[in-house]
């Protein structure tokens, strides 16, 4: 693929790399991946780096629950 996904160079994550040139390839805006690449890095750290195939309902309930949290946190 010579129209590499540009702003992410040396992934240390091939699952990122992978799901960012999937999104290229599917001519998402590049802002949108980058979003959807924070968010995914996000849950990952979320869960000790788990692979995200050994993720399911309850780990995704509880990560929008943290999210919930924090940000009704900061706006105290």
């Amino acid at each position: 693929m010579q129209n590499k996904v540009q702003f992410m160079p040396n992934s240390p994550s091939p699952f990122l790399t992978m799901f960012a040139e999937e999104m290229y390839k599917k001519r998402y805006a590049k802002c949108t991946i980058e979003t959807y690449i924070k968010w995914v890095r996000s849950f990952i750290l979320f869960h000790n780096k788990q692979p995200p195939s050994c993720l399911h309902d309850n780990e995704v309930e509880a990560f929008i629950s943290h999210l919930e949290n924090y940000q009704g946190q900061n706006k105290v």
